[in-house]
């Protein structure tokens, strides 16, 4: 990571606190706990989508936009939701990702604009039942677009290694 991807990323950082900090004083209660329930409807479509296996509609809960990042653990792995798209696509036939979201902190940052903190945990299955699982920490930026609320930012530490899952017919 260059020393000018750092600046900005610690600017943009500055700046969301500080947005954060004055609209969650100025945000009234309805209007705040309208866009709570609509980043939840959002990860909860995530969840669903993703258990299932359905990649189009999981792709569709990204913002495609140019200033789209993904980072895990340090590393930006996508700088573009169809870098998501091809790995998800990369996946074998009949692969599911089973997610769970616990005690998901949901931040109103200025209107259209919410943070997501939440722990993580996931569990990569593939059609015969074997996988592996990991889990941590996530944050989202999500933004409100006409369809609805979007990822446009994530980012995942994981606390521990990827460790096998026993398949389901052991």
């Amino acid at each position: 990571m260059t020393q000018r991807t750092i600046l900005a990323a610690r600017s943009l950082l500055l700046c969301l606190a500080a947005a954060s900090a004055l609209n969650a004083q100025e945000m009234s209660p309805a209007p705040a706990a309208s866009l709570r329930q609509g980043v939840q409807a959002t990860l909860d479509a995530y969840r669903e989508h993703a258990a299932a296996g359905r990649w189009d509609a999981l792709i569709a809960l990204y913002d495609d936009n140019p200033h789209f990042r993904w980072v895990e653990s340090g590393v930006v792995v996508s700088r573009s939701v169809g870098r998501i798209h091809e790995h998800l696509g990369e996946l074998p036939a009949g692969t599911r990702i089973e997610t769970t979201f616990q005690d998901a902190e949901i931040m109103p940052l200025a209107p259209g604009v919410a943070e997501v903190v939440t722990a993580f945990q996931t569990r990569v299955v593939d059609a015969k039942g074997g996988g592996y699982s990991f889990g941590g920490v996530m944050t989202l930026v999500l933004v409100q677009r006409g369809g609805g609320w979007k990822i446009l930012s994530g980012h995942a530490s994981s606390s521990t290694r990827r460790s096998p899952s026993p398949r389901a017919d052991d």
